[in-house]
């Protein structure tokens, strides 16, 4: 539940997000990486745009690299639509901004992020419990890219507001308060048709963390596809999924993909999840 970031992927995973606490939030931004000229082996040409892609006009060859656009400015913005089998359902929003540089380059990063959603639980006592949670954060931090490879740190602060209808003394994760939070995203193409990527975050604010990790192949330009494992918790809870994932698809400004698989939860069990997400970049 809680379910930080670029799914609808990134959100290639925004981050920089259940049960009663973790926030279901950004995937990491999808993408695509560089080519090597004797790499062409699939039905397809290898992929030739860098980790993340400008959505600035560039010129490029069918076998070389697409240059890395010198732009001034770069923003994106990342959506995801989570729901389970348990009665979760979360939606999150982050937007990432490059004040001084194009997301393709190296440089300071400002990431502003928003959750809200609902969930239950079942009580041996009190029987069905109902919860809401909201959550904001603002984060600001540095991005390493190069044309197979980025990697982002942020640091900054959070505010959560978890309300149930009914009064659980073992849900010590309710109620609103401010945290201190942390997080990290990467994403790295070791080979024209690999990827690998992953999102990670911490708040103090009842010990809340989310890890999502994705590997895949591509099947077709810019789309890959592979296996996808979560982990999630805080003071209450703790779950994690597995599961497949579809990343990278691309229509014009905007990235879309998609997940699904099976999760285990300390408080409601085991069943199904399923993941929307999209990146819209500027």
């Amino acid at each position: 539940m809680r379910c930080g970031p670029v799914i609808l992927t990134a959100l290639a995973a925004l981050a920089p997000s259940g049960v009663a606490r973790a926030a279901e939030w950004y995937t990491g931004a999808p993408g695509s990486q560089s080519v090597a000229p004797t790499a062409y082996i699939a039905a397809f040409p290898p992929q030739t745009d860098p980790v993340y892609t400008s959505y600035a006009p560039v010129t490029k060859s069918e076998y070389a690299p697409a240059p890395l656009a010198d732009e001034k400015f770069g923003a994106a913005i990342d959506f995801a639509v989570t729901a389970d089998s348990k009665g979760s359902k979360f939606l999150t929003a982050i937007a990432t901004i490059a004040p001084f540089s194009g997301l393709d380059q190296s440089g300071i990063r400002m990431r502003l992020g928003g959750v809200i959603g609902q969930y239950s639980y079942t009580n041996s006592t009190l029987g069905t419990i109902k919860g809401t949670q909201s959550d904001v954060s603002f984060m600001i931090g540095y991005e390493w890219v190069t044309r197979r490879a980025s990697f982002g740190v942020y640091g900054g602060a959070n505010y959560d507001n978890n309300t149930i209808d009914k009064a659980d003394t073992a849900n010590n994760s309710v109620g609103k308060g401010t945290g201190l939070k942390i997080a990290v995203d990467f994403n790295y193409r070791p080979t024209d048709y690999t990827m690998f990527s992953g999102v990670g975050s911490f708040s103090t604010l009842h010990s809340a963390y989310y890890t999502r990790l994705k590997a895949g192949y591509a099947i077709a330009p810019q789309l890959y596809v592979g296996p996808e494992a979560i982990y999630m918790g805080d003071d209450f809870f703790k779950q994690w999924r597995v599961g497949l994932h579809m990343t990278g698809a691309k229509f014009s400004m905007l990235q879309v993909g998609a997940s699904a698989g099976i999760l285990v939860d300390k408080v409601r069990g085991t069943g199904l999840y399923g993941i929307l997400d999209a990146r819209l970049g500027f």
